[in-house]
């Protein structure tokens, strides 16, 4: 890893690998909770008018984080849709003078930089195990993993929460993918993508009458190493675990 202050990635990729848990910090800040919001006391104000909720209002305001699944599997075919919406092709379009493969989620020059990768512990259909979304052939990849979740259990500071989850979805990102047209700032393309992704499932799942756990709590090493990144040129940005609420 380059820590040269004019190299693209080399920033980023610094920030990324101290952003881990590391073991020797408090994983879970014990500080006092408290919301806060902005407030401009001596401006003038708008008052906005009463609209009506439309499909999109309703599922964002029905959507919780969810902490504790029912030990029930999924269906493949729920599975299936919920990665369609993620991240899967949508058609071909004509953008910056290029042909390109949409995906279900805005992308900085459409380079679409993250892969899918689900931890599937309870699927119809489908052996327990890791798994890759190939958006292309619109299938799955066996990467092997049989007995992630006792692994796991050492990975998310939330393994309590999400033991029983019937699949854990997990955003791997090729920085390269996106850095290389935007230099540093595609690192937080990278993330605004993820984001995005991740959206889209909670809003999925919620349409399916299903719960989801949105968790930036793991320990990045470990769950790369499980998954088989190397956690430099590609690494898990983001996870959520979708099931039924216990």
């Amino acid at each position: 890893m380059s820590t040269n202050i004019y190299d693209p990635t080399g920033l980023s990729q610094l920030f990324h690998l101290n952003s881990e848990p590391w073991i020797r910090q408090d994983p879970q800040p014990t500080n006092p909770f408290h919301q806060r919001t902005k407030f401009y006391p001596d401006a003038e104000r708008v008052a906005l008018p009463e609209t009506s909720p439309s499909p999109v209002d309703q599922l964002a305001v029905a959507r919780m984080s969810q902490r504790a699944f029912a030990d029930k599997p999924m269906p493949l075919n729920t599975f299936a849709g919920l990665l369609r919406t993620a991240y899967g092709v949508t058609g071909p379009a004509n953008a910056l003078g290029n042909t390109i493969l949409r995906r279900p989620v805005p992308s900085a020059g459409a380079l679409y930089p993250l892969e899918v990768y689900a931890l599937v512990r309870n699927v119809s259909g489908i052996a327990a195990g890791i798994y890759h979304y190939d958006a292309i052939g619109d299938d799955l990849a066996a990467l092997g993993g049989e007995g992630w979740d006792q692994a796991a259990a050492h990975v998310f500071l939330s393994w309590e929460s999400v033991a029983k989850a019937p699949v854990i979805l997990c955003l791997g990102a090729e920085f390269a993918r996106t850095q290389a047209k935007y230099g540093p700032r595609g690192y937080r393309y990278v993330l605004f993508e993820a984001g995005h992704v991740v959206q889209n499932l909670c809003l999925a799942a919620e349409e399916q009458d299903l719960s989801s756990l949105c968790m930036g709590g793991y320990y990045d090493i470990p769950l790369n190493r499980m998954i088989g990144l190397d956690g430099t040129d590609e690494a898990i940005v983001y996870t959520i675990a979708i099931g039924e609420a216990a």
